[in-house]
């Protein structure tokens, strides 16, 4: 499977990793274990830098449908992407367009990047 992942449920943080071509199928598989592992809601940095994507836009927007609806009350859900690739900014951009309304959601070029971003979160939440 091109994609793997880690659930942290101490910090409610979930990091998934995809390799070689991803597609729905990969994608529909990996939010439905979420549900399974009580995950819902959770903060997840999602790395595409070293994947292909094989989604078209009917895709990009049944998944940005699903990620808006799972963000229960209590959690941030904030989403990172990890895009390096042209192609794949576009795409992720479009879908950060159509689920940013309603979860926080950015695009970045490195996971340490994306946990920066968690961590300005987290002090802004503090104050």
């Amino acid at each position: 499977m091109p994609l793997s992942w880690t659930i942290d449920h101490d910090i409610r943080t979930i990091v998934a990793t995809a390799t070689g071509m991803l597609t729905r199928q990969d994608l529909d598989h990996y939010l439905s274990t979420l549900v399974g592992q009580g995950a819902v809601g959770y903060r997840a940095i999602f790395d595409v830098s070293r994947a292909g994507l094989d989604l078209r836009s009917g895709d990009l927007v049944a998944l940005s449908q699903v990620t808006r609806s799972r963000k229960p009350e209590g959690f941030d859900g904030a989403l990172a992407l990890i895009v390096t690739s042209e192609a794949e900014r576009e795409l992720a951009a479009y879908f950060v367009g159509r689920t940013a309304e309603s979860r926080l959601c950015r695009m970045f070029r490195s996971v340490e990047e994306a946990r920066g971003w968690y961590t300005e979160l987290d002090a802004a939440a503090r104050r």
